[in-house]
C-alpha cells in the first residue's frame, strides 16, 4: 500500500525486479530487514510466470514491502515500474541475485547527509555457491569520477569501465536526479538492458558520480562454472540466450543504424551494451564523438571485440563463426584502421592461444573432469569458505572506516 501523507518519506527507495527467482528473494529480503537503518521500503517488482514469489511474501510481515505484480513485462519495464513508484529520497536498484551487506544503509545514509552525493557507486563482492566468498578487488580510496571519463571508457568497449558506473546492485542514486531525467524521458531504464541505459541516462545527467573503495552488495552465483543471468547465458552461447536474441531480433535489427558498432546483428556481449548507450546519447541529442572520436571508438571496438572472442573461447565456446565475422568486417575498414587494431591486438595472439588449449581441455570429457576437481580445490583455498550466504552476511559487515 502507498505511504500516506502524514507518514515521513522513506530515506531509501530499494527496488528488487525478479522473475522466477523465489529460492534467492528469502535472503535478499531478509539482508534488507536486517539492516541497522530502517528509514526504507522495499519496492518487490514480482515478473514471474508462477506464484512462488507471492507464497514467500506471504512469510514476511513488514509494511516497509510493497508487493507489485507484473507478468509478462520486458526487464526494463519491470525495473520502471519499481523506480516510477518510489517514494523515497534516494533509490537502490538490487537484483534478485544480489544480497546487501551487514550495515550498507546506514553507511550510505551517513555518507549522504554528510557529503551530499547525487549519486555513489561500488564494485561487487562475489559469493559461489555452496559457500565461496570472493571480496572485491577494489584499490586505493574512495573518489569522486567525472561522469564523461566514464562514458568515454564506455565508447571505447571497455567493459571494465562499467565498473563506476551506475548500474543495478552497484549505486545509490538521488531521486531528486532521477526525477529530472523522467521528466525529460518518461523512464529511467530503456530496451534493451536496464542496466546499460540507466548508467548511460544517469551518467549523462550528473557531472561526477563517487566510487567507494568498498563493495556494498554481494552478488551470488550457480556454482564456479554458472551464474545468475542472461550475461553468463550470452557468454556461453545458451539456447537460453539464443531465444533472447531471437526474441528481441525487432531491437537488434532496428539499432543495427549505429555505425559504430560495425559488426551487425549482435554477436558480441559488448554489440549489446553499446546499442544501448548509443541508444541513449541519442534520445539526449549527445554527440559521440565529444567524448571519443569516431577513429579512437572503432579502433577499440575492434580490440575488445578480439578480447571478447578469446575470453569466450577460454570458457569453451566455439566463436569460430564470430571470429569469421570479425575478420570480414574488419577487412573493409580503410588500411590505416586496419594497420592500427593489428598493432594493438598483436599482443593478445599468446592469449588467443592459450584460450584455444584451454577450449580443447574444456570440451575434453575428461580434462574437463580434472578441471572441475582442480577448480573444487582452487576456489577452497583462493576464497573464504562459508557454510551458507547467511554465514557469510553476518561474517562480512561493510567496512565503514
Amino acid at each position: 500500500m502507498p505511504i500516506s501523507k502524514t507518514e515521513p518519506l522513506p530515506f531509501f527507495s530499494i527496488v528488487i525486479p525478479t522473475r522466477d527467482r523465489a529460492d534467492l528473494l528469502s535472503s535478499l529480503i531478509w539482508s534488507i530487514l536486517d539492516q541497522d537503518f530502517a528509514s526504507f521500503e522495499i519496492l518487490l517488482c514480482d515478473n514471474s510466470t508462477n506464484n512462488l514469489t507471492q507464497e514467500l511474501l506471504g512469510k514476511f510481515n513488514d509494511d516497509r514491502i510493497l508487493n507489485i505484480r507484473t507478468g509478462n513485462l520486458g526487464m526494463s519495464e519491470n525495473y520502471n515500474i519499481g523506480i516510477n513508484s518510489a517514494s523515497g529520497k534516494y533509490l537502490l536498484c538490487i537484483s534478485d541475485k544480489g544480497l546487501l551487506k551487514q550495515g550498507a544503509l546506514g553507511y550510505l545514509s551517513k555518507l549522504i547527509l554528510s557529503e551530499k552525493h547525487e549519486c555513489i557507486t561500488w564494485a561487487l563482492d562475489s559469493f559461489v555457491y555452496p559457500g565461496y566468498f570472493f571480496p572485491s578487488k577494489c584499490s586505493g580510496q574512495s573518489r569522486s569520477i567525472e561522469s564523461s571519463h566514464i562514458i568515454k571508457f564506455i565508447l571505447g568497449s571497455d567493459y571494465r569501465s562499467y565498473e563506476p558506473a551506475p548500474m543495478h546492485c552497484t549505486s545509490c542514486i538521488s531521486m531528486d536526479l532521477v526525477k529530472a531525467i523522467r521528466k525529460k524521458h518518461q523512464n529511467l531504464c530503456q530496451a534493451q538492458n536496464p542496466d546499460y541505459t540507466m548508467a548511460a541516462q544517469v551518467l549523462l545527467a550528473t557531472k561526477t558520480v563517487y566510487n567507494l573503495k568498498d563493495s556494498l552488495v554481494i552478488l551470488r552465483n550457480v556454482s564456479s562454472k554458472e551464474g545468475y543471468g542472461m550475461g553468463h547465458s550470452l557468454a556461453k552461447k545458451t539456447k537460453e540466450s539464443r531465444d533472447f536474441l531471437k526474441e528481441h531480433s525487432s531491437w537488434i535489427e532496428r539499432t543495427n543504424k549505429f555505425l559504430d558498432v560495425p559488426i551487425k546483428d549482435c554477436p558480441f556481449i559488448i554489440d549489446l551494451m553499446l546499442k544501448d548507450t548509443y541508444t541513449v546519447l541519442e534520445d539526449n541529442n549527445v554527440s559521440p564523438d565529444i567524448f571519443l572520436s569516431r577513429r579512437e571508438r572503432l579502433i577499440s571496438y575492434y580490440f575488445f571485440t578480439y578480447e571478447e572472442i578469446i575470453w569466450r573461447t577460454a570458457l569453451g565456446v566455439n566463436m569460430t563463426s564470430e571470429f569469421k565475422i570479425w575478420l570480414e568486417v574488419l577487412s573493409n575498414e580503410n588500411q590505416e584502421l586496419i594497420n592500427e587494431v593489428n598493432r594493438r591486438n598483436k599482443n593478445l595472439r599468446f592469449n588467443f592461444l592459450k584460450a584455444r588449449i584451454k577450449y580443447l581441455i574444456k570440451n575434453n570429457a575428461f580434462s574437463r573432469y580434472l578441471l572441475d576437481i582442480f577448480r573444487s580445490v582452487r576456489y577452497r583455498y583462493s576464497g573464504k569458505v562459508y557454510k551458507n550466504i547467511e554465514d557469510c552476511y553476518n561474517n562480512n559487515p561493510v567496512n565503514s572506516s
